[in-house]
């Protein structure tokens, strides 16, 4: 039997995982005919504050423990849905968050059980659930990724492909980090911003992320340009969404501005983040004058991440002090020779 996937934007508003791995962030109509929804309704005590928790399931546990997030599905269709939901395995390729065909690829799926599984939503309504992740004892250290699918299958409408199932689902992510201790530390640093031109002349901007902490991060931010010819101001502009960096990697990030803005000089603020991990680069930039191009890379006034910076301050001032020191006392030496 063929199965044709569908594409589906969460009915209820919030990000989900889409069948090929991205998430459906962008404005669309949430309403279209048959559609469902999936969201989260609560994240961690320790994670109330964190942005990304609140979309997805994101933590890190011991083994031998298990936690439980409730959750909702939404019909927005004028017929009652029968829904199956489930967990599947996923990973991150070629920086996207994407499911794997092989839904047990990673013991997560085994670790993760829904109560109810099935379950009707009757029309333009809602249906609860919860889902319970149980970590055993012998799990290994290591970050794990998948979604909690929510799946309603539909015959064809066409005759011709009677034998034909519609599979429309939507998920939640899951990054869950297993191990003993604590939570691995999540960090990135904003290496190079770019100035350039598509084909058809839109000024861009292209910031190189890289991951430097121990966890995933799911990357968005915003542009700001101050000081241009005439004393111009644009912004803000909003980054990319879909760009997941798994640690270590890197990965380009594209800031599409207004084309109606001058070539410059600019300065230039780009705020990124990942969950509760911020940081901002600033400097000053100019972009191309032929489309199809790329400009010198911006001239930062700092890219050093945060901890970073508060290091070279401690630094130099220890080295301060340890040099009035040494002065005090060899003023001291002079004056009782």
């Amino acid at each position: 039997m063929g199965i044709l996937s569908l594409l589906l934007q969460g009915a209820v508003g919030a990000p989900v995982l889409a069948e090929d791995g991205s998430d459906s962030t962008r404005p669309s109509h949430p309403e279209i005919h048959g559609s469902i929804g999936i969201r989260l309704l609560e994240a961690s005590s320790n994670r109330r504050d964190d942005p990304r928790a609140l979309l997805y399931i994101v933590d890190h546990m011991n083994p031998d423990n298990r936690i439980s997030r409730r959750l909702e599905v939404k019909n927005s269709s004028a017929t009652a849905q029968h829904v199956t939901v489930y967990a599947g395995a996923a990973e991150i390729v070629h920086n996207e968050f994407v499911p794997v065909a092989d839904r047990h690829a990673n013991e997560l799926s085994s670790w993760v059980s829904i109560d109810p599984a099935e379950f009707i939503v009757p029309p333009n309504g809602r249906a609860p659930l919860k889902a319970t992740i149980n970590i055993p004892k012998s799990a290994s250290k290591g970050e794990r990724y998948g979604a909690i699918w929510a799946e309603v299958e539909s015959s064809s409408p066409s005759k011709a492909n009677e034998n034909v199932k519609m599979v429309n689902r939507v998920g939640i992510r899951i990054y869950l980090d297993v191990g003993p201790g604590g939570d691995p530390p999540s960090e990135f640093s904003i290496e190079q911003l770019t100035p350039g031109r598509t084909e058809d002349g839109m000024p861009v901007v292209k910031a190189t992320i890289h991951n430097t902490g121990e966890r995933a991060l799911d990357m968005s931010g915003k542009l700001w340009l101050s000081e241009g010819p005439g004393g111009l101001k644009a912004g803000p502009f909003p980054a990319q969404t879909g760009t997941t960096l798994a640690p270590g990697d890197s990965a380009p990030v594209m800031v599409m501005l207004d084309h109606r803005l001058p070539d410059g000089p600019w300065k230039v603020r780009l705020l990124m983040e990942s969950g509760r991990v911020h940081h901002e680069a600033t400097g000053t930039l100019t972009f191309p004058a032929k489309n199809a191009a790329w400009g010198l890379p911006a001239l930062l006034d700092s890219f050093l991440p945060q901890p970073l910076i508060l290091i070279g301050a401690i630094a130099a001032g220890t080295l301060l002090l340890v040099l009035t020191i040494y002065l005090r006392r060899r003023n001291r030496r002079r004056v009782a020779c």
